[in-house]
């Protein structure tokens, strides 16, 4: 009987119409086993072809679970024409046309399971060997490290004392980046620090060192973060005498912002050395001066010009009778009396010196007969206005030689001002005066006020004037009409700034009281009880945004211009009245009834301050020699 069988097979196994293999069928397809009967795909081969791959763990995966401990949703990764063994309570899958060999097969291996528990097929944790090996996914792969030290550390974190991979453990990628990079991406990279930055990375490594030591980065650096200002039209421009220097081959940035930083720290602090220029021999009302030199006029009628550098006297202009006397250049005694007192510099031992100058005399037929009482000058031309009731307007690159004079108002000139265009001046006869600049010719005279008008100030076709009225107003320089008017002041006014951009303007006078007002609003922002007499001066630092003031109670005081607060107070640095008091990002320079000027330096003795000078070569104020063809009148 059984041969009957086994001959009918073999015929019927002859008819049986063979199908083409799937192709796309690979062992690497999951397969989840369910309880659930599903239709297998198969091919017909041989009987003992099958049982020989279902036999086989060459092409099979890794199996990830303990099927004894886990019932639910365990996944196998065989392919689906392959017999499978029952796991747990599930049957045994038995694909069909497989054969009587298929199914002992499947026993033998189930048997062979559950039978110990050594089988290569028994899942087990992983351990980091074993996730090594799994090449296809994510598990084992450790964050990368280039320094062996944290990679031994790296590895102990991720381990587990029960050998397990804690993937959460890795520590962060480490990577010294301004190693990898090309010089000039390093320098882009690490110009984005401010200093206190720069110094800290500079200890990170050699390398780092290195980098942050090229004058590139403090360049990018401090023209970043020190060109910055609080009232101007534009970040400050190199070379301009506003503390930021020209770029030049031998230029040390870091120096420079060293420099910068201990100016900055003692303007904070108030420390200054002060220095007492003598030589006038009356009252001091106004002054302007720059890094190289201070110009300055008095009511002994004269105008002398000072070498910032030396602190001495240059150039005397007056007169023929005052420049002709003897006492102009000695005393009774003899010796100079042009000099300059030096107090020791901070962290100086030094005691306190004394330099003397013999100044070169000057007079012309057009000069001032009365006291000087306002003046400007740009690197064209010096403006002086006197109490003789005109201006003077003389050539700064002549040897200071009169161009013309100015004569409209009818009292004393007060105040004045100019620009490329335009020359403005105020006077006694409560009147403003718009000048030609080229030409000298008179423009418009500005009526508006009730009283003196003590000063005027421009910017653009804006003039800013303040008047013993107690008013302050701003007038269109090219219309001539009166744009606004600022009430609040109490008392009669003796001085207006205008802030660099124009947004601002400052106003103080005889009732002790500063105000700032918004110049588009004519709001006021901030009223500040200043002084305990009459504040004669006022000057915007537009760049800093520091308010300077001096007063009658001969005190000098420091404000912050965005709040207000009292910044520093220099009390009886003057032995009166302080007149006129202006400033830059070094030095105050003030003068008073007192006939000194006092300059207030605070950055003497700081290492490299000479790098923030606008010319890489000290400038000096040039030896004025009279022409023996001009008969002008030099003496």
């Amino acid at each position: 009987m059984s041969g009957m069988w086994r001959r009918a097979s073999v015929s019927i196994k002859g008819l049986v119409h063979r199908r083409t293999s799937i192709a796309t069928e690979t062992l690497d397809e999951p397969y989840e086993i369910t309880t659930s009967k599903r239709q297998q795909r198969h091919t017909i081969n041989a009987t003992w072809h099958r049982l020989r791959n279902a036999t086989s763990f060459r092409h099979s995966r890794v199996l990830y679970d303990d099927s004894r401990n886990n019932n639910n949703n365990n996944h196998y990764y065989l392919p689906h024409s392959v017999p499978r063994p029952g796991l747990g309570n599930e049957p045994p899958v038995i694909p069909r046309n497989t054969g009587s060999g298929a199914r002992a097969a499947v026993a033998a291996w189930q048997h062979e399971m559950f039978s110990t528990t050594a089988s290569p097929l028994r899942n087990k944790r992983l351990t980091l060997d074993s996730a090594q090996n799994d090449r296809e996914s994510g598990i084992g792969i450790a964050v990368t490290s280039t320094d062996p030290v944290a990679d031994a550390v790296q590895d102990l974190d991720m381990v587990t004392p029960d050998g397990e991979v804690v993937l959460g453990a890795c520590a962060p990628n480490r990577v010294d980046f301004i190693s990898r990079l090309p010089v000039e991406l390093a320098i882009q990279v690490l110009a984005h620090l401010d200093a206190a930055g720069l110094a800290i990375a500079s200890r990170i490594s050699t390398r780092w060192h290195d980098v942050t030591s090229l004058q590139h980065i403090w360049r990018d650096s401090y023209l970043r973060e020190k060109t910055g200002t609080f009232a101007t039209s534009e970040p400050i421009r190199q070379g301009t005498g506003l503390g930021v220097p020209l770029s030049r081959p031998n230029m040390d940035w870091k120096d420079a912002y060293r420099a910068t930083e201990e100016l900055a720290k003692r303007w904070r602090n108030g420390k200054a050395t002060s220095i007492y220029l003598h030589g006038h021999s009356d009252s001091i009302y106004c002054l302007q001066f720059d890094e190289y030199k201070i110009i300055t006029g008095s009511r002994d009628k004269t105008i002398r010009i000072w070498d910032m550098k030396t602190m001495t006297c240059k150039v005397v202009i007056g007169p023929p009778e005052v420049v002709k006397s003897n006492a102009i250049l000695c005393d009774s005694e003899g010796k100079p009396t042009h000099s300059a007192t030096f107090e020791p510099h901070i962290g100086a031992d030094a005691r306190s010196k004394r330099v003397t100058s013999v100044p070169t005399t000057m007079a012309f037929p057009t000069h001032h007969k009365a006291s000087i009482l306002c003046l400007q000058y740009d690197e064209d031309i010096l403006v002086t206005g006197s109490s003789d009731a005109s201006c003077i307007v003389y050539d700064m690159k002549g040897g200071y030689r009169p161009i013309r004079r100015l004569r409209h108002h009818t009292a004393a000139v007060l105040d004045l001002c100019f620009d490329d265009k335009y020359i403005v001046t105020c006077s006694k006869d409560i009147s403003i005066c718009v000048w030609d600049r080229a030409t000298g010719e008179l423009l418009k005279q500005l009526r508006g006020h009730s009283g003196p008008v003590n000063a005027v100030q421009m910017r653009g076709n804006t003039i800013v004037s303040c008047s013993g009225d107690f008013r302050v107003k701003l007038w269109n320089i090219e219309t001539g009409k009166q744009i606004r008017e600022f009430q609040g002041h109490t008392k009669g006014l003796a001085c207006c700034q205008f802030s660099e951009d124009g947004r601002y303007v400052a106003s103080a006078g005889n009732d002790k009281v500063i105000r700032i007002w918004d110049a588009n609003t004519g709001e006021c922002l901030r009223e500040m009880k200043a002084h305990e007499s009459l504040v004669r001066s006022l000057h915007i630092d537009s760049v800093s945004g520091r308010l300077v003031s001096g007063s009658y109670d001969t005190d000098i005081k420091v404000f912050d211009m965005e709040t207000g607060r009292q910044l520093l107070d220099f009390p009886r640095w003057h032995a009166s009245w302080v007149l006129s008091a202006k400033s830059d990002y070094r030095r105050i320079v003030s003068t008073g009834q007192d006939p000194k000027i006092l300059v207030m330096d605070f950055g003497a003795g700081i290492p490299g301050i000479e790098q923030l000078e606008s010319c890489p070569q000290q400038r000096k104020v040039e030896e004025v020699k009279p022409d023996p063809l001009d008969h002008g009148g030099y003496i």
